[in-house]
């Protein structure tokens, strides 16, 4: 039953405004959605060959998501204010099943709560797109595929889990 994900057919963000009331942001052109990089440290020394730069259990760099955009409007004016916003961004990937030869749809969603770390309004040209961006700092992360969690990130509430499985349940314990 080998499925092979091809590429996404349409996506759709929405934002909390200033009442906390999600909106939806319809004319991005483009999401950068958040890299996953742990922290590491090199350790060298007897007993190893060079060097290695080991991750350090459970901890994880900044979490950037990117929204990039045609021109600016009052959506993006209204992502640059402080404090949090939260974020639901659906998409649908289109899946090429080579059993039975169909394609077929994969729905994905992420949930996304964060804060506003850059506002760029873009360039003005003559006949030309501004191609501005807004980044958001990433503290909380939910991706959600065919109705099931396959990821969940809570850096306030040390949790990390992922399929299922918690792998920050055993820093909780021992930091009680």
């Amino acid at each position: 039953m080998p499925k092979i994900t091809n590429k996404t057919v349409q996506y759709r963000l929405k934002a909390t405004d200033e009442k906390g009331v999600l909106q939806i942001i319809d004319d991005s052109s483009d999401l950068q959605l958040p890299s996953i990089e742990k922290l590491t440290d090199t350790i060298k020394g007897a007993g190893i060959m060079g060097e290695i730069d080991m991750p350090t259990f459970g901890q994880l760099g900044s979490m950037t998501l990117t929204v990039n955009n045609r021109a600016d409007n009052p959506q993006y004016s209204m992502l640059s204010r402080p404090g949090e916003i939260k974020f639901e961004i659906a998409w649908v990937v289109d899946v090429f099943n080579s059993n039975d030869v169909k394609v077929g749809l994969q729905q994905n969603k992420v949930f996304i709560t964060a804060v506003s770390k850059k506002y760029d309004m873009g360039k003005l040209e003559v006949n030309s797109g501004a191609d501005g961006s807004s980044e958001f700092e990433v503290y909380y992360l939910r991706k959600i595929v065919d109705g099931k969690e396959v990821l969940l990130i809570d850096k306030f509430n040390y949790k990390y889990v992922v399929n299922g499985v918690d792998y920050m349940d055993a820093l909780r314990t021992a930091l009680q």
